[in-house]
């Protein structure tokens, strides 16, 4: 199932805070990334701007772009051209963004539904199916600099 990610708006960074500071973004690749590989999907990062020039993605982690429009309209303009909205699901924060999107015949999660999603179940590796060793969601809040009464 593909997974289309608002980046900035789940990274909590505007795209000129995201230029002045990468790593934040490169962080939140390689955590999609381990995700991708133990899980499987299709992923695809909207993020909003233009690219940097210096980031790349891990396998199987797209990466978008979304200038000159916001991350939002590029989402929304996409799922409108696409045939069946129905089979992506949108990862997001932003309530207006998950309403629109619902609308428009996506499925959505917030970023904890994601990570529950990932982080239950066996994993993929190497051909066989292995559990999946717990992530700490406090260390990733801490490093994002996220508070737990604001997600």
């Amino acid at each position: 199932m593909p997974y289309w990610f608002d980046g900035n708006n789940l990274i909590g960074q505007s795209a000129a805070a995201a230029r002045e500071q990468p790593g934040i973004r490169r962080a939140f690749l390689s955590t999609l990334g381990s995700y991708r590989a133990s899980r499987g999907g299709r992923y695809l990062v909207y993020f909003d701007g233009d690219d940097p020039g210096s980031s790349s993605s891990p396998p199987g982690v797209a990466v978008r772009y979304s200038a000159p429009l916001s991350t939002d309209e590029a989402i929304l303009r996409r799922l409108d051209e696409i045939q069946n909205p129905s089979e992506i699901i949108v990862v997001t924060n932003d309530r207006e963004l998950i309403s629109k999107c619902r609308n428009a015949g996506a499925a959505t999660l917030n970023w904890r539904e994601f990570d529950a999603k990932m982080n239950t179940g066996p994993t993929r590796r190497g051909g066989r199916t292995e559990p999946q060793a717990p992530i700490d969601v406090e260390e990733w809040m801490t490093y994002f600099g996220l508070d737990k009464k604001d997600v």
